[in-house]
């Protein structure tokens, strides 16, 4: 290892922020940003190659990325990779990919000899982790955000290459143990895995200040466009919700980032239009994190009103700035939510949602806003995710789970 206490570490993650989709993989970010406590890590973030000459701006935009930029004491890499529209060349991402990251990680190799490599989800990344961790004797791990059971069952190239690949993956990690499970149902229990939640970075999400006002009116919904987040569901309940009250107003922050997603953007606007909603839901548009988090301390409550969810970050940022929360039991809120912080409704059901939701905002004035706060940050701020970091990267490097990298979090 090139130094006692602080690993090299390769970050290979295709959902990363960039200075053209700036919102792109926040969650990688953060876990990036709190490994930086126990190790130097150095990110590769490809993008898709666009041609010269293609006009259509969800493509054309990814010629305008940096391909490198320091990011808070990170150097990133934005390589480019072949890849085709939507999900039609999916099940070939891996190979298309491999030789220009190949191209770009042997140069990083040879300048900054890394000690291991730390992939942001099984494919395509994990896939090219392990050729690469093969390549250049270092250990893999890799850390898994979705819920793999359904995608892995319905592309069986994807899966044939994740199973060749795990024999060379010293540990997988999972955001929540909804992961977890949905995981080993896919592939089974071929490689150890360990939970390794997301962060709630208390800095982006601050405390209120005492005297800080909120809309008692305000319902917030914060996160992409599409179905499987469930608006439509929460549009149907605010449908069922302004009979009881009148002066309840949705906002929508959010939008899409894919043309795969359009489609269900203008479903959700129909459906506003057929329920006459306009005047009780305000849809915003894509924010910074900065305005996301003042629109949550401004609101009586967060909903998420998912039919799938893995990690629900945005309930613990929303915690995290003293709103209480409304979830669905769809994977990952179940592991966050209690009665203490807020409720939790079955998916797919407008009228428990909207029940929820009023109860909520009548017990609004009972939270404690610090400590909601406090939850949040025990459980998932930085600091206690480092430690985890601490704890993992040891393990991976010295192959003993009671292993632990050592420094200022270990004693």
């Amino acid at each position: 290892m090139s130094g006692a206490s602080r690993p090299r570490v390769l970050v290979l993650a295709r959902n990363y922020p960039n200075n053209v989709l700036p919102t792109l993989g926040l969650w990688t970010q953060r876990l990036v940003r709190a490994s930086l406590a126990v190790a130097d890590p150095t990110v590769v973030a490809p993008v898709p190659y666009a041609p010269p000459g293609v006009p259509i701006e969800a493509y054309a935009r990814y010629r305008r990325v940096l391909h490198q930029r320091n990011d808070g004491g990170v150097t990133v890499h934005h390589p480019r990779v072949p890849a085709g529209p939507g999900v039609l060349l999916l099940s070939f991402d891996s190979y298309l990919a491999y030789p220009f990251v190949l191209r770009l990680t042997d140069r990083l190799h040879r300048e900054w000899p890394f000690d291991l490599i730390h992939a942001h989800f099984i494919y395509p990344e994990g896939v090219m982790a392990a050729r690469l961790g093969r390549r250049y004797g270092v250990p893999v791990l890799t850390t898994e955000q979705s819920i793999w059971e359904p995608a892995l069952k319905r592309l069986p190239q994807v899966r044939r290459q994740v199973i060749k690949a795990l024999p060379h993956v010293r540990l997988v990690t999972a955001v929540s143990d909804a992961v977890r499970r949905s995981f080993v149902a896919a592939v089974g229990d071929r490689v150890p895995i360990e939970i390794l939640p997301n962060v709630v970075d208390g800095d982006a999400f601050p405390a209120p200040a005492p005297t800080e006002p909120w809309d008692p009116e305000q319902i917030l919904f914060v996160g992409l466009v599409r179905r499987v987040k469930g608006l439509d569901v929460l549009v149907r309940a605010m449908d069922r919700l302004r009979a009881r009250r009148p002066q309840a107003r949705l906002v929508v922050l959010g939008g899409t980032f894919y043309p795969g997603h359009e489609q269900d953007w203008r479903e959700v606007q129909q459906l506003v239009q057929e329920l006459s909603l306009h005047s009780h839901i305000h849809f915003a548009g894509q924010s910074s994190p900065i305005q996301v988090a003042a629109a949550m301390r401004r609101s009586a409550l967060l909903v998420l009103p998912s039919r799938r969810e893995a990690f629900p970050a945005v309930l613990l940022e929303a915690l995290a700035s003293g709103t209480p929360v409304v979830a669905t039991r769809c994977g990952g809120p179940e592991e966050v939510v209690t009665p203490a912080v807020g409720r939790l409704v079955p998916p797919e059901d407008p009228e428990a949602l909207a029940t929820a939701i009023d109860e909520m905002l009548t017990l609004r004035p009972t939270f404690d806003r610090a400590r909601l706060r406090e939850y949040a940050l025990a459980r998932y701020g930085t600091e206690a995710v480092a430690r985890r970091f601490a704890a993992i990267y040891g393990e991976v490097l010295n192959g003993s789970r009671r292993g632990a990298v050592e420094g200022v979090l270990t004693p």
